[in-house]
């Protein structure tokens, strides 16, 4: 089925937890991606319906590894990247039921919107995109060269690791992926 939409944020893949309000209750759920305007969130059973959710997000700082030498890529991992904690609100605006097996029978992924967001957060978070969509491009790039040298092999699965995508996968499922991945960062 072809999108007959735009997008109006850029979006990158974002796969951490965040954390939720529901009056008294306070909850967990996993995501898929993050842009300027909102998030997407998976694998949950039920999701607030009010119109605006407090959330608390974890946001990395992830530096752009384009210039990089492959030793310094290989002295990072996701645990150094400073953290950001941001809070701010968001509302449901779309919910896609997954039960097209019986492991997913009650879970839905939401998509939220963004309501309330501090000019400071949303600066984090439109950072956050770039340098993830930047350093996508890159990975897509070194894997289009894999075949030319040792060190570009090596890069591709320091940057992969780095980037949170599994480094003992086979290459072509690698490509699968990221490709899926660089797709979605387009506008359209």
């Amino acid at each position: 089925m072809r999108k007959t939409y735009q997008r109006r944020f850029l979006r990158a893949p974002f796969k951490e937890p965040i954390i939720y309000a529901d009056g008294e209750n306070v909850s967990q759920a996993k995501t898929l991606n993050i842009s300027g305007g909102g998030l997407l969130l998976s694998e949950i059973p039920a999701f607030p319906s009010r119109d605006e959710v407090p959330l608390l997000i974890s946001l990395p700082q992830i530096p752009i590894f384009r210039n990089f030498t492959l030793l310094k890529m290989q002295t990072f991992s996701k645990e150094l990247f400073p953290k950001q904690v941001i809070r701010l609100k968001a509302r449901v605006v779309r919910r896609e039921e997954l039960s097209l097996n019986l492991e997913n029978l009650f879970t839905s992924r939401f998509g939220l919107e963004f309501v309330m967001v501090d000019p400071h957060d949303q600066k984090k978070i439109d950072d956050y995109v770039t340098s993830f969509a930047s350093n996508l491009v890159y990975l897509q790039a070194l894997i289009d060269a894999v075949n030319y040298d040792e060190q570009t092999r090596t890069k591709v699965r320091v940057l992969s690791s780095i980037l949170g995508y599994r480094d003992f996968e086979k290459l072509a499922q690698l490509r699968s992926k990221v490709y899926e991945d660089y797709r979605g960062l387009q506008w359209l």
